[in-house]
């Protein structure tokens, strides 16, 4: 019978044994993402820009372009505001650029930088639109107020005729007088157009209702608001951003027709596993675009707009939030039809129709002290 022997184990081998396998897999690894470049995003100097925004500010505040931006050195930081409180902000120089929504906040603020550093971009439009329920927009269909802009069993656009849609508050129609059971007024419910660029947006589509022209003089643009002004005035307290309560599922008790952009009923839909088809939009006959402007006040807001422009993950996540990108020279890219079709919804009739010919920002600017009292 052989002896029992004894073998003694160096723990230094042991722990080698154990230790070696996960460190070759842990250097493996950090070579890939070093190869691939993905390890030194962390340790990347980061720009943070500063910028003020109106209604586009879903845009930056998207988790997507944060991360695209954050690839590219840049953290946005969002300071929300109305469009119209943004051009009158006392302390425009200490921020990179601001983002407002409209023509009359985009001169203002081109007035104010005269003579200092002002480079404005203009990334994206979206329309601006009167968002409604199927049953409410078949009811103006049979009142004669509405067309269905396609032949679909279900269409999810329709053209408004404003100057009738008039007729119908002059009268002061109420929509169980159109055969519903809501025995509300029929009335366009907005934010404050002293605050907000579609809420200022709805004080011109009622204008065209009296007429094409908009107005040259002082005198005439006050003239006009005092018209418009019961027809928004009808709404009462105007809130703020109509978007958040027309998407809630009670969204027919808060607004039963609401002033929103196109981008955010656009983005809804995307969100959906199927398209909801009792949610649809309203596009008055003279239509509106806003085609807000990044106005650049520094080398770090240039940078953010060339981004905009050119940076191609950021023009498809613009897309995809329902904004129609434009090109350097102002043409529409055919990327937003092409994008939205292939996701199962029909293009919108953006730019199909006539444009509102909204008054020079001067008069403009006095229409909606006029309408909304805000001075």
């Amino acid at each position: 019978m052989r002896e029992p022997e004894f073998k003694v184990v160096d723990p230094r081998r042991r722990f080698l044994l154990w230790f070696v396998p996960p460190l070759a897999v842990f250097v493996f690894g950090l070579v890939m993402l070093l190869v691939s470049g993905h390890i030194t995003g962390p340790f990347r100097s980061v720009t943070v820009v500063r910028a003020l925004f109106a209604s586009k500010r879903d845009f930056f505040q998207d988790e997507q372009v944060k991360r695209i931006l954050m690839a590219r050195g840049y953290q946005v930081h969002v300071t929300p505001i109305g469009s119209r409180d943004l051009a009158d902000k006392p302390d425009l120089d200490s921020y990179h650029f601001v983002f407002p929504s409209g023509h009359v906040a985009n001169e203002h603020v081109k007035t104010r930088r005269a003579g200092k550093h002002v480079v404005p971009y203009r990334p994206f439009f979206t329309p601006v639109v009167l968002a409604t329920f199927r049953e409410y927009a078949e009811a103006l269909k049979q009142a004669g107020v509405a067309k269905p802009h396609d032949s679909s069993e279900k269409p999810l656009y329709y053209n408004l005729d404003m100057a009738k849609f008039k007729v119908l508050a002059d009268e002061d129609k109420r929509w169980n007088e159109l055969g519903l059971t809501n025995g509300n007024r029929v009335i366009v419910q907005s934010p404050d157009p002293c605050k907000a660029y579609s809420g200022a947006t709805l004080v011109g589509f009622f204008a065209t209702a009296f007429g094409d022209e908009p107005p040259q003089s002082l005198e005439a643009a006050e003239k006009l608001a005092l018209d418009v002004k019961p027809y928004v005035d009808a709404q009462g307290q105007a809130g703020e951003d109509m978007a958040p309560k027309y998407f809630v599922p009670e969204g027919r008790t808060h607004a039963v027709i609401a002033v929103i952009y196109e981008h955010q009923y656009i983005a809804y839909q995307l969100r959906q596993k199927s398209v909801d088809t009792e949610r649809v939009l309203l596009y008055p006959t003279k239509q509106h675009q806003s085609t807000p402007e990044l106005i650049s006040f520094t080398p770090e807001g240039d940078r953010i707009g060339e981004l905009m422009m050119n940076d191609p993950d950021l023009r498809r996540r613009a897309v995809e939030l329902g904004f129609h990108s434009l090109s350097w020279n102002g043409e529409s890219a055919d990327d937003f039809g092409t994008y939205i079709s292939g996701r199962g919804l029909p293009t919108p009739p953006a730019g199909e129709a006539g444009r509102v010919q909204l008054p020079k920002a001067e008069l403009f600017e006095r229409m909606l002290d006029v309408v909304g009292e805000c001075k």
